[in-house]
């Protein structure tokens, strides 16, 4: 993972504090944030943390870039708000259990992060993950098929969170796939812990 954090910490470098707006997918299901605490996973420079800030959530963003990391903290303190911002190799991070009411991943895939992700929330939290799929290669050839969704990926690796929506399946045209689910409120039931 060092190799990989040179890397976009390189990337990040070269474009400066360039600024996109947040995904689509917060303003689209933002009627289902119950508040809280927030975590943005892979949040770059930021933008999705930026906007949950903005939005009033107690937000957590963690990247393994700390030039990413500063560029999100210089356009937090513009903004006027609040960002706990983490450094971590998301290889190895151990995220603490059941803290946040929303956990949201966009343009990241970790296969192996997944079960800390699901212990990560609190019953009854959030899960908002969206990513490019296969059908991303048809714009850019060359991106890495490793961190590509296959069709009903996503549905399989939170098969254990309460679906409640998703565009995840065979038959998909879109270049990103995205899953949100709750974590379960029942008492008892261990979330992640099936190994998918």
């Amino acid at each position: 993972m060092r190799a990989d954090i040179a890397r976009w910490n390189d990337k990040y470098r070269r474009g400066g504090d360039r600024r996109e707006p947040p995904d689509s997918i917060i303003a689209e299901y933002a009627t289902l944030f119950d508040g809280g605490v927030t975590l943005d996973v892979a949040c770059g420079r930021g933008r999705n943390a930026l906007e949950l800030a903005a939005r009033g959530y107690r937000t957590w963003g963690i990247d393994g870039s700390i030039t990413a990391l500063a560029s999100a903290r210089r356009a937090a303190v513009a903004r006027g708000v609040e960002l706990l911002l983490v450094a971590a190799d998301l290889d190895t991070i151990v995220l603490p259990e059941a803290h946040f009411d929303l956990v949201l991943v966009v343009r990241y895939l970790n296969r192996a992060l997944t079960p800390a992700l699901k212990a990560a929330l609190r019953p009854g939290g959030l899960l908002i993950h969206k990513t490019f799929n296969r059908n991303h290669l048809s714009d850019t050839p060359t991106f890495n098929p490793a961190y590509l969704l296959a069709p009903g990926e996503l549905a399989a690796l939170y098969a254990d969170l309460e679906l409640v929506a998703s565009n995840d399946g065979p038959e998909i045209r879109e270049p990103e796939t995205y899953w949100v689910g709750r974590r379960p409120r029942a008492k008892g039931l261990r979330v992640g812990s099936s190994g998918k």
